[in-house]
């Protein structure tokens, strides 16, 4: 049960972690698109994502047992250097943003992310996320044992035979 916990939670923490590129009808211009990228850049996404990386692979490590942490560790870096880098992701990240921001907006953001404080803002959001991240551990760490019977009783409801109707 206690794996299975972990292995949840992991993806869990995946799967908010990691942003995905929604499918809309609209098509993007390739000056938008680059639009984004710009932003991205400037915001230092490009530069920090490996760090961000490691960093939740160090988070979500500490929920392992010792015994099986590196073994977890080196797993999960092998397939996050084979899917999830920033070479692989960023035309997705960039078609994420240009969808919520307009090319304008876009200039205007890398516009304020080239300033003194847009570069301080820039370089604390890993830091942020990563306190965040220890919160959020922490209040699972918490009420472990409640999540794990909440757990433990959906497991059972999915695993019983749905009622009869005559």
């Amino acid at each position: 049960m206690k794996l299975n916990l972990i292995t949840i939670a992991t993806l869990l923490f995946l799967s908010i972690s990691g942003l995905r590129a929604q499918t809309t009808s609209s098509t993007l211009a390739p000056s938008h698109l680059k639009a984004a990228e710009t932003f991205l850049n400037a915001m230092g996404l490009n530069v920090q994502f490996e760090s961000m990386t490691q960093k939740m692979i160090s988070a979500s490590s500490a929920q392992m047992p010792e015994q099986q942490r590196a073994s977890y560790i080196k797993v999960m870096e092998t397939f996050m250097q084979k899917y999830y880098t920033w070479d692989k992701l960023k035309d997705s990240f960039c078609k994420i943003y240009a969808e919520e921001f307009t090319e304008d907006e876009l200039t205007q953001l890398t516009a304020f992310y080239n300033t003194p404080l847009g570069k301080k803002a820039s370089s604390k959001i890993s830091s942020l996320m990563q306190k965040g991240m220890v919160i959020g551990q922490q209040i699972i760490a918490d009420h472990r044992p409640e999540l794990e019977q909440m757990m433990k009783d959906a497991f059972q409801a999915d695993a019983a035979p749905a009622p009869k109707n005559n």
